[in-house]
């Protein structure tokens, strides 16, 4: 009596480590990520691979991936919105789940990101049975992917005029550029209106990242009463994120003939 219950220990103790060896897989997990960093945002991409596996009495199994993404620190996650995004998804195959041997992979990306902004994943699963009831549901987010915009940020900070001291009746309208971007901007060309009847046109060199240089165009004076506009990259071709702030515009001086310089500026910062 004693040696069986002995070879029944032993058994049970067997039994219990290979249980322990091989644990029960989970029924929802995300993994796989990606966050693919790019400056060219249609190269920017976020995605998730996402596990589902059958619970008791599984009919049917279902997914529905949103994306939350926040654009400043501590601002709120809000949800964007794309192809099959907020959608719920399910298997291609519909008898998949009804075996309880079932795994159901799945990943989804997301391209074309604005930025900067940090982005991530919150999927949503849901089981259903036999008669369209649903049994359970589970939520997964994913870890958090920093998007930095990388392009180059051309702007035109300041704008002076001074008479020329070599030509009679030119002027020198000398522009404080800068780039508040992460990437060097290449030459660009600039442009001056309102100082005489054609633009004044100059290439400048490129500009680093968080960097300015002052710039001067040659003229003649401008009418008093009329505007002077500075235009960097005025065609577009710089791969800029914010074409936005690349014109200043002041009204010409009245008096720069005479005092021997005046500015204008434009607000923000160089970053």
């Amino acid at each position: 009596m004693r040696s069986l219950i002995a070879a029944v220990a032993v058994a049970l103790l067997c039994s219990a480590s290979a249980s322990a060896a091989t644990p029960t897989p989970p029924r929802d997990q995300l993994g796989s990520y990606v966050c693919q960093k790019a400056l060219d945002p249609l190269s920017r991409s976020v995605s998730v691979q996402a596990v589902m596996r059958p619970v008791t009495g599984t009919a049917k199994m279902e997914m529905r991936f949103q994306l939350a993404r926040q654009l400043t620190p501590g601002a709120r996650f809000t949800m964007v919105r794309g192809k099959l995004l907020g959608s719920w998804i399910t298997p291609s195959d519909p008898t998949l789940g009804q075996n309880p041997a079932d795994v159901w992979i799945l990943t989804h990306p997301v391209v074309d990101l604005i930025a900067p902004a940090t982005y991530h994943f919150r999927v949503t699963f849901k089981w259903i049975g036999a008669q369209g009831q649903q049994l359970s549901t589970a939520v997964q987010t994913g870890a958090n992917c920093y998007q930095p915009e990388l392009r180059a940020d051309l702007l035109v900070r300041s704008l002076a005029v001074t008479p020329s001291a070599s030509v009679s009746g030119q002027y020198v309208y000398t522009a404080l550029v800068a780039n508040r971007g992460q990437t060097a901007s290449g030459p660009f060309q600039m442009a001056l209106t309102g100082a005489g009847s054609a633009p004044q046109t100059i290439t400048a060199a490129s500009l680093g990242p968080h960097s300015s240089a002052r710039e001067k165009l040659v003229g003649p004076a401008c009418t008093a009463g009329s505007n002077l506009t500075v235009t960097v990259d005025p065609a577009h071709t710089i791969d800029e994120y914010d074409f936005a702030n690349n014109a200043l515009t002041m009204p010409c001086p009245t008096s720069a003939s005479t005092s021997g310089s005046t500015s204008g500026s434009s607000a923000g910062s160089a970053g």
